[in-house]
């Protein structure tokens, strides 16, 4: 996710200590959507952590290098409100999943790479500019790439009988699928709003296949 440094969220927190706060809050949303028991017993936690770092770290990455090289400043920071809605979320999917139910969505938005531009470019048709719609678009592509990645591994460790490395790319696959899905809901202050508001036809071609790699 992409916004302007805002001063009411803890822009004082070094960026080391906002992404293992945001990397713990993930972990619950998606442990809300496991069997703890059959993750246990599987080894597959090893796997989800691997693959929600890689997911999580790689999406915010690629906004932020994308950001610096258009000229703009930026940074990784927590956000208060987002953190909260993450954690409780996650809460009540745990305890969904126990009760025998499953939430039929994910929320998943702990934190943002801040920017400041000095020149963001002109507007587009639809309000958006090109540096703000490549900014944005970058995050979700990079979960679709990571995503495809799953897929491949899978097959791959279907010829190699190695403990666990099937799951670890089955984790891969599904997380950066549900990341990529969720972050290109068109809704400020989303991704998938900016991507939109540059170019609609991107926005549609990337959206339909993020859906493919999370029904796959």
């Amino acid at each position: 996710m992409v916004l302007m440094l805002r001063l009411r969220d803890p822009v004082w927190l070094s960026e080391s200590l906002s992404w293992g706060l945001a990397l713990a809050a993930l972990m619950t949303v998606f442990n809300g959507f496991s069997d703890i028991k059959s993750m246990i017993q599987y080894g597959a936690i090893p796997a989800y952590l691997i693959a929600i770092s890689l997911g999580f770290f790689i999406h915010e990455l690629a906004h932020k290098y994308v950001a610096l090289a258009r000229g703009c400043q930026a940074r990784f920071t927590i956000s208060s409100l987002g953190l909260l809605i993450t954690t409780v979320f996650g809460l009540f999917a745990s305890l969904a999943y126990f009760l025998g139910a499953r939430l039929p969505f994910v929320i998943a938005a702990p934190g943002y790479v801040g920017i400041r531009c000095s020149y963001w470019g002109t507007r587009t048709l639809f309000g958006g500019t090109t540096s703000e719609g490549l900014i944005a678009a970058v995050g979700p592509i990079s979960n679709i790439i990571l995503s495809i990645i799953g897929i491949i591994g899978m097959r791959l460790a279907i010829l190699i009988p190695l403990p666990g490395l099937y799951t670890v790319f089955y984790a891969i696959k599904y997380v950066n699928a549900v990341l990529a899905v969720f972050n290109l809901l068109p809704i400020p202050p989303l991704d998938g709003y900016k991507v939109a508001r540059w170019n609609p036809l991107i926005y549609l071609a990337i959206s339909i296949m993020a859906l493919i790699l999370l029904v796959l």
